[in-house]
């Protein structure tokens, strides 16, 4: 049995692009894409982060060229209300209460502030981690990517636990087509799933028990819901410059939308979609 945690989910700051560029449906109309992280509490392990969203660390990082035009292409907003800080405050948590952050992928908008918990240890898989590395000294074939290894602290690597080498763990049969899943904790309360396309490693959560509900945070492996469940693919220039291998991004979308419209009892939560964060939020 698994344990039960809670879950809230916050949005760290938002960027600006057109509806049809996550949905083929969708508006040729700009639309916020919300930067959604995940705050747990294990009765254990404490306080957790799933990704982190924006934060100033972005702002800095961008400053100078190459690093300029990413902000320049995808405008961000940050109200310091938004500010992920400010959030945990209100919570009565400090940066130093965050003991885990579990990091979904290292593209910029779910990194962005790691600096902010001095104290926090960090879990991803080894393909995304080795990826980013790759980059530093690169600065024009990373920007172009969606990466600034600026984002990660100094001592990211002594801080970092490889998700790879933790205890493999069976998913419930309802979660097909997804059937592997990696115990992070070792208690089966969080379940790392391998969700390849986005990114060399892109990591999602599955949350058996939420406070008596299954969710399933699954940061890039698409962007809207509605498309999603209906099988309408993101733009092909989305594709294109956000999908490491397209090929497996559409198996693993293809996979998502098979168990969207099969189990609605699950909780699916991407990182940029606004109905499905704001329907977890009315039904909390």
């Amino acid at each position: 049995m698994s344990r039960t945690v809670s879950l809230s989910v916050l949005r760290a700051g938002w960027c600006q692009h057109l509806e049809c560029m996550a949905d083929r449906g969708g508006r040729w109309a700009p639309t916020r894409f919300p930067a959604l992280c995940g705050l747990i509490r294990h009765p254990d392990a404490g306080w957790i982060l799933y990704d982190t969203g924006y934060a100033e660390h972005f702002f800095s990082a961008t400053q100078a060229l190459p690093e300029r035009l990413y902000r320049t292409a995808v405008p961000v907003e940050l109200p310091v209300k938004e500010q992920l800080l400010a959030q945990l405050r209100a919570f009565g948590i400090g940066p130093d209460d965050i003991r885990t952050v579990i990091i979904s992928h290292f593209h910029s908008d779910h990194i962005a502030g790691l600096r902010d918990f001095p104290k926090a240890t960090f879990i991803a898989l080894d393909a995304d981690r080795k990826h980013i590395e790759s980059l530093r000294g690169h600065r024009w074939r990373a920007t172009l990517g969606g990466h600034l290894p600026a984002l990660l602290p100094d001592d990211f690597a002594a801080r970092l636990t490889l998700a790879d080498t933790c205890k493999k763990a069976a998913l419930p049969q309802w979660m097909a087509p997804f059937r592997q899943g990696i115990d992070l904790l070792g208690d089966a309360s969080l379940l790392g799933v391998p969700l390849p396309g986005h990114s060399e490693g892109q990591l999602g959560l599955f949350i058996p028990d939420a406070q008596g509900r299954p969710v399933f945070l699954v940061a890039d492996a698409c962007w809207s819901m509605p498309a999603c469940r209906a099988g309408r693919l993101p733009a092909p220039p989305a594709l294109w410059f956000a999908s490491h291998d397209a090929q497996q991004y559409r198996q693993t979308y293809s996979g998502l939308g098979t168990l969207i419209r099969r189990e609605p009892a699950v909780a699916v939560l991407p990182s940029h979609c606004t109905h499905a964060w704001e329907a977890f939020g009315d039904e909390r």
